[in-house]
């Protein structure tokens, strides 16, 4: 049962993440400091939230998992298809490469053999969730989140970035403490060199206690975070170990940094919520994943589309 609630806990963490990032989305850090003031509420769409595709990978990942009898080939198997009606269905928010590798199996390319080189958010968007359903089994966490990955991304920093995000909520839920034993496996993960910097500047800004602001600005942050994995991943990595414990403070100041605020709130969420009470009861695991109206989902699209371009459309006036 406690397994349970804490993939329904990192569900949560990644929809509440997603969903109160969403409307900051391409902002720079001041022009959100000032435009979003107060406590950290839904404003996407009258005071609502929508999802996007951080959560719904994350969703169709563990749909996927449920299918799959814990056979890594079958889980790529089953999220394949899932991504392609997934793309069918006209979502409004979806990566580049995501798009490019999706149309390869449209066009006949087999699972595994259709990502594309591209370090971008797509493999740890859907991470949080595989290292919290096997936080015990580091070798099919591994396996699952090669899966996973090959699948939009074929770009080592895209595997390691998703490996990263999976690492730590397999951290959270297994309860894991210090920083020194967290970062010593990070390192282990992160082998291409574009990683030595940011991990030496996270070690050596959580020793002096930096805040996140003064971190964002040692990486050159100033405007925001990008969608590229080694900066997400860097960010998310830092306010995690920051505010370890603090849901809020977490999802916060991932907003805050700008950017790509609902794919870096999503991630960070996502491996947050496995350590944090967000849901008061979960019910029995079910043999087949839930149902999903689907042909609400494009109408849904269309609405979510258009809030997007009003939200655009808004961010012509002050305050600048």
């Amino acid at each position: 049962m406690k397994a349970k609630l804490q993939a329904t806990h990192s569900l949560l963490g990644t929809a509440l993440g997603d969903s109160l990032g969403l409307p900051s989305e391409g902002m720079s850090r001041s022009r959100i400091a000032k435009r979003w003031k107060g406590p950290l509420r839904q404003r996407f769409l009258f005071g609502r939230g929508m999802l996007s595709d951080d959560t719904e990978h994350s969703i169709l990942a563990s749909q996927a998992l449920l299918l799959s009898g814990g056979d890594a080939a079958m889980f790529q198997k089953r999220l394949a298809g899932k991504l392609r009606w997934w793309f069918a269905r006209l979502p409004a928010g979806v990566g580049l490469a995501t798009a490019r590798a999706i149309l390869k199996l449209w066009i006949g390319f087999p699972p595994g053999r259709n990502g594309v080189f591209s370090a971008g958010n797509g493999p740890a968007m859907r991470a949080p969730i595989l290292g919290v359903c096997f936080a015990c089994d580091p070798e099919r966490r591994a396996d699952f989140v090669m899966a996973s990955t090959r699948l939009t991304h074929t770009d080592p920093k895209a595997y390691e970035a998703a490996m990263m995000a999976a690492e730590c909520a397999a951290f959270a839920v297994n309860g894991e403490k210090g920083h020194d034993v967290i970062l010593s496996r990070i390192k282990q993960i992160a082998t291409s060199p574009e990683w030595k910097q940011p991990l030496q500047q996270i070690e050596d800004s959580l020793t002096e206690q930096a805040s996140v602001a003064q971190f964002a600005n040692a990486m050159g942050f100033w405007k925001g975070v990008s969608g590229y994995a080694v900066h997400t991943m860097t960010i998310v990595l830092f306010i995690w170990l920051r505010h370890r414990g603090d849901f809020e403070t977490i999802i916060r100041e991932a907003i805050a940094c700008g950017g790509d605020t609902d794919s870096v709130a999503a991630i960070a969420g996502g491996i947050a919520g496995a350590e944090t009470e967000l849901a008061e009861r979960s019910s029995e695991q079910p043999e087949k994943p839930p149902g999903v109206a689907h042909w609400m989902l494009i109408p849904r699209n269309i609405i979510f589309f258009v809030t997007v371009l009003s939200h655009g459309l808004r961010r012509i006036f002050p305050p600048y």
